[in-house]
């Protein structure tokens, strides 16, 4: 998904010239490889700034306790959880029955999003999320169970950082495609003289650019091992 368009990177580059090198469909694939770097930079390869236009669901195995973590998300549409972890099917849970929440479940924020969390309703019909912890016969002789995490929670959302991108994070997309454009003219060599920009060292990241992402805190926590 990129974070700007090719209209938005030509003004920015104040480029008017709409073919060869500076065709949309060139200034798409460079858009897009920066966007796709900026996502695996904050740890977003499934997951981007901008929602889904559509809710999804995702399953993830119960923490057993009265809140569950789940991955970032802009709106929660429906919940359904297992009532044992050997259930083939989820029971709905009504919206009453559960609390969105961004940050720790201890001192939550109920204001924010993206949200990163539900709790259970001290109102609704439920204490915990299932536990997904389920274990099983080894072998031909067991000698104990075999420990494994199963599916227990069914949230359905709009999986993503925010409903538009973040103005940070499309300056910085527009700034990095930028450089990776006019280091593509000059046959990516390490260092590029420029009529615009003057002479660029291409080595290493502008500090600009590096503190536009450094400094947002916009890395994405990783859910056990993915």
């Amino acid at each position: 998904m990129a974070y700007a368009t090719a209209a938005e990177l030509r003004n920015q580059m104040d480029k008017t010239g709409t073919t060869g090198s500076g065709s949309d469909a060139s200034l798409t694939i460079v858009l897009d490889g920066v966007s796709q770097a900026i996502d695996r930079y904050f740890n977003r390869p499934d997951d981007w700034f901008v929602a889904l236009a559509v809710a999804a669901a995702r399953i993830y195995p119960g923490c057993g306790k009265a809140y569950q973590i789940i991955e970032e998300c802009v709106e929660i549409s429906a919940v359904a959880v297992k009532n044992s972890p050997s259930d083939s099917s989820y029971t709905s849970w009504a919206g009453t029955d559960y609390i969105k929440f961004t940050g720790d479940p201890r001192f939550p924020d109920f204001n924010s999003t993206p949200y990163t969390g539900i709790m259970i309703d001290p109102n609704g019909d439920y204490s915990i999320f299932t536990s997904g912890q389920y274990g099983g016969l080894q072998g031909f002789r067991p000698s104990g169970n075999l420990g494994r995490a199963i599916p227990t929670v069914q949230v359905t959302a709009k999986w993503g950082y925010a409903v538009t991108c973040p103005p940070v994070i499309k300056q910085a997309t527009l700034a990095l495609a930028a450089r990776w454009f006019k280091q593509g003219q000059g046959a990516w060599s390490d260092t590029l003289a420029s009529a615009d920009f003057g002479g660029l060292i291409y080595q290493k990241m502008n500090s600009d650019i590096r503190l536009m992402l450094e400094n947002t805190r916009f890395h994405k926590p990783a859910l056990g091992a993915r």
